[in-house]
């Protein structure tokens, strides 16, 4: 066996067993007829096009599409399911902002009172700014209207829009905040990485294209003006009083994905499940979504709490931190005994 051979052999085994059972042979014979006829002296070693193309169809047969095993399918659909449900979050979340952004300039209706006070001077690089950061969550949203209206490959290039506007909003939380810089770009951080990684690896080439209808994709602006008609009502309360601490950890970005999760959790442990169906893939999506909540919500944690108030806010947290631990074991669980068995060399020839 030849140096390259070998070097091409360590790099195959990126894929599943039983893919290179079948097909490792053939793949190295087709590797090396392309790279000719090199000498061990030269330390020939794959081309990067060659391990990218390799990894690319790793992530494709672990994370199978339309005819694949039940085992990678039922990964694929999961994988999928994350990307669905991390855009929708981050869609909900850009109207949020957009609907603030739209009530502090009073483009429809009476503008704050104080709004002259909270601008900078019109025409300024400041304004500017902050109109565009009123538009910064708007990209998710398209990035989601196009994935469920069945265009994934326009919705892989508009996450980039949203990822740069999304980064672009945490600077100028940084800069409203510096002592917390390192906090707000770790939290945003890791609430839109994932989602992200999940269009990018689960919507493959080979994977099915479903069409959803208009109303699906409408849905993130109509939680989106929920969210912000109750976040108007909880500013008309006074921060003083008791019960605002406790409500106010669930409506921050990380707070109301966790609610959400919380109550996804809930309907997917208790909904009846067909005993010959297919795996349901909800649970080990909501387990994949857990780790970037709960990393959001570990972020959050004060433990130096000093007033009554916040020490209340940090007790919700810690909660919600153990509720997310438990919700996410039981998921895992529930979707390890659902998933399918792994396939092998034998049963795929039988």
């Amino acid at each position: 066996m030849s140096l390259l051979e070998d070097r091409y052999r360590y790099v195959l085994r990126l894929l599943p067993a039983p893919y290179r059972a079948e097909r490792e042979e053939e793949m190295v014979s087709a590797f090396l007829e392309g790279a000719g006829d090199p000498s061990d002296a030269q330390s020939p070693r794959p081309r990067w096009s060659e391990v990218a193309s390799v990894a690319a169809l790793s992530v494709r047969v672990r994370l199978g599409g339309a005819g694949a095993a039940p085992r990678p399918s039922a990964w694929g659909r999961a994988v999928r399911l994350v990307a669905v449900l991390g855009l929708f979050y981050h869609a909900m979340m850009g109207c949020v902002w957009f609907a603030g952004f739209v009530e502090t300039y009073g483009l429809f209706g009476a503008p704050f009172p104080d709004y002259q006070t909270r601008l900078a001077p019109a025409g300024s690089p400041e304004r500017l700014w902050d109109i565009a950061l009123g538009f910064a969550g708007l990209p998710w949203l398209a990035a989601f209207v196009a994935l469920v209206r069945g265009r994934p490959r326009a919705a892989k290039i508009l996450v980039s829009f949203a990822l740069v506007a999304h980064f672009g909003f945490a600077l100028e939380l940084v800069r409203a905040v510096p002592e917390e810089a390192l906090l707000i770009t770790l939290q945003r951080g890791v609430l839109a990485a994932l989602p992200a990684l999940a269009l990018a690896a689960g919507f493959h080439r080979d994977a099915p294209r479903t069409r959803h209808p208009l109303w699906v994709a409408a849905l993130p602006a109509g939680a989106g003006a929920l969210v912000h008609v109750i976040l108007g009502l909880l500013a008309t309360r006074s921060p003083q009083t008791p019960a605002w601490s406790w409500i106010w950890p669930w409506f921050d970005e990380t707070g109301l994905a966790c609610l959400a999760l919380l109550l996804a959790t809930a309907w997917a442990v208790t909904r009846p499940r067909p005993g010959d169906g297919p795996a349901p893939v909800l649970p080990l999506a909501l387990a994949v979504l857990v780790v970037p909540v709960a990393l959001g919500r570990l972020l959050r944690l004060n433990l130096r709490a000093a007033d009554p108030m916040s020490q209340v806010m940090t007790a919700v947290n810690v909660g919600q931190l153990v509720a997310l631990l438990l919700c996410g074991v039981s998921l895992a669980v529930l979707g390890a005994r659902t998933l399918p068995a792994r396939t092998t060399l034998a049963s795929r020839q039988d």
